[in-house]
């Protein structure tokens, strides 16, 4: 696991402790990390496993207020997806010049590079656009799992020795507003409209928040976009990777054809092959990585 050397010298600050909190505690301290772990509430979301982080060497935990002075003398935050970025405890952490990450890019950043991701966000849909591509990835028969927001914490899953091929990872704009490392290599922006307006002063600042799906994006990355969604485009404009755009008002890479009943994959209906006609007649799907075979509705494979 990656944990900056000033974070082994000092110690680390876990703010609320949710299911989240918890399992970053937890991390921290397997890599020998000493933990300082609050939450406001006396009766924190995680209940007994909040309070049984005690029992873990070089953990101190309190319940029901946090010591904001530890907080300001911590050598790196960790914070939970429902801790405001405007709560007492992070605003005396940046005073204080404290790097502040999240469970997201902690758990992220152990689980390395021998899993791969796809995030999941936007106003709408997270949860169940998560919850398919984990289903569908698994009936594939590769080893694939839901996380994030929906299922186990990155933090949680890096505390097993479990490994997965595909993670189907639901990302709040909470998360990733403190994920500084956090790159998956497929990202789905479902959709874009006003939320959270209680914790951000204007939609253009949650909107800002989930641009940070994009924040560390390359040329090999993927993008899955909402083509009837003018505020997803203007979000993705000039972000590095490939862009697959879905609809259900008009011809893109994934769109529904009403009058037939079908969803249609490849480019808007392009015949397979890439030929102007083709003797199956089948749509294509997006090609392999190889990018040697495009699939077809119709038959098993064609070569281009």
């Amino acid at each position: 696991m990656i944990v900056p050397d000033a974070w082994r010298r000092g110690v680390v600050a876990v703010v609320g402790l949710g299911k989240s909190g918890v399992a970053a505690a937890r991390l921290l301290a397997r890599e020998g990390v000493r933990v300082y772990a609050s939450d406001g509430s006396d009766h924190p979301y995680a209940g007994a496993a909040a309070a049984s982080l005690a029992s873990l060497p070089g953990v101190e935990v309190e319940l029901g207020r946090h010591d904001l002075a530890k907080i300001r003398q911590a050598a790196g935050v960790v914070v939970s997806p429902g801790v405001p970025p405007d709560a007492p405890p992070l605003a005396a952490a940046r005073e204080a010049g404290v790097e502040i990450v999240s469970e997201l890019d902690l758990g992220f950043r152990a689980l390395g590079e021998s899993t791969r991701s796809i995030a999941i966000t936007g106003t709408n849909g997270k949860t169940t656009t998560t919850a398919l591509i984990a289903h569908l990835l698994s009936a594939a028969g590769l080893k694939a799992t839901a996380a994030g927001n929906i299922g186990r914490p990155l933090a949680d899953l890096a505390l097993t020795n479990d490994r997965y091929h595909w993670l189907s990872v639901e990302v709040s704009s909470f998360q990733l507003h403190d994920s500084p490392h956090f790159a998956p290599d497929v990202g789905v922006l479902t959709n874009l409209a006003p939320d959270h307006l209680d914790r951000y002063p204007s939609a253009d600042a949650y909107y800002a928040d989930k641009r940070l799906l994009f924040r560390n994006a390359g040329k090999d990355d993927v993008w899955v976009l909402n083509a009837d969604d003018p505020l997803v485009l203007e979000l993705a404009r000039g972000v590095p990777g490939r862009r697959v755009q879905f609809s259900l008002a008009k011809s893109a890479d994934a769109w529904y054809d009403a009058a037939a009943r079908l969803l249609r994959l490849g480019g808007g209906g392009r015949r397979c092959c890439h030929a102007t006609s083709c003797t199956c007649g089948g749509i294509t799907t997006w090609p392999t990585r190889s990018r040697r075979r495009w699939r077809c509705t119709r038959q098993a494979s064609h070569r281009r």
